[in-house]
């Protein structure tokens, strides 16, 4: 039995700065950092005569051909034509409909254990390549390092960032769904002001004030017109010191930077009796 982690993310910028006509994908420049939270999965290698079964302990996981870890499985075997079965079990940590990434997460995680596994010969560029293929955060997420992250997730730089932060994420109970969310976009706009280059220059110096000051999702307007209780999480956040705070991804699950151990397991119990998902965690 193989036992991987599959690590989530939190885009501390995401700014869209244009559409592709063709495919009607928005082009994005984000500033995407990974989390020490994660999920486990464990993958069993089948005897002949067995068909991969993908399982989750969490109902709201899909588990057939529309899973990205079933996708990822179908374009390697195309890719490198091995015919090995698996059973893989994804025990999920990560909130779904979030914004932290966690689909991708276990795709790029299963991606790279059975490419060690069945020892196939390639690069870390030939798997973004391949990962770009099964979703567009799937190339962070093998790299999982801080990276400035642009196109439609394609092109990756990394940050190398020497400051871990410390994070506490709220989830309302409803997440969104990604297309909604842009669609939303596409009618209102966002009014957020934050600068990404101003945001890097922030993260790498640990000047929380210049982060806080930059921090910016140009989708946090829109989901937040169709879910009030991102905008009710910000204002406990705000209320009590930690302002450094945005949406991420297309949401629905809202990050705080904090510094003071005792100030974020304080906030991090306002946010749980309030009723929403919340956890503490740190940059990698």
């Amino acid at each position: 039995m193989i036992m991987i982690k599959a690590y989530a993310k939190i885009n501390a910028g995401l700014k869209i700065v244009g559409k592709d006509e063709n495919d009607g994908y928005h082009l994005l420049d984000m500033a995407i950092l990974p989390l020490e939270l994660h999920d486990r999965i464990e993958i069993t290698e089948l005897p002949k005569g067995y068909d991969t079964i993908i399982t989750c302990d969490d109902c709201q996981v899909p588990t057939d051909e529309t899973n990205l870890v079933s996708k990822t499985i179908k374009i390697l075997r195309e890719k490198f034509g091995f015919k090995n079965e698996f059973r893989i079990h994804i025990h999920k940590i990560i909130p779904v409909g979030s914004g932290l990434g966690g689909g991708s997460a276990d795709a790029a995680s299963v991606l790279l254990a059975l490419v060690k596994h069945l020892k196939i010969k390639t690069s870390i560029k030939e798997l973004c390549e391949i990962g770009s293929k099964i979703g567009s955060d799937v190339p962070f997420c093998i790299l999982n390092t801080s990276c400035r992250v642009t196109s439609k997730g394609e092109i990756l730089e990394p940050l190398n960032l020497k400051n871990k932060y410390k994070v506490i994420l709220a989830r309302p109970k409803n997440g969104l769904i990604t297309k909604e969310v842009y669609n939303k976009y596409d009618e209102i706009g966002s009014t957020n002001k934050g600068d990404i280059d101003l945001l890097i220059k922030g993260l790498r110096n640990n000047d929380m004030e210049l982060i806080k000051n930059n921090l910016v999702n140009d989708l946090e307007d829109s989901a937040i017109a169709m879910n009030s209780d991102i905008q009710d999480i910000k204002e406990i956040f705000n209320k009590n010191g930690i302002e450094a705070n945005l949406m991420t991804g297309s949401g629905s699950c809202v990050f705080g930077f904090f510094e003071n151990a005792k100030k974020g397991e304080e906030v991090a119990s306002i946010l749980k009796k309030a009723g929403y998902i919340t956890f503490i965690t740190k940059t990698m």
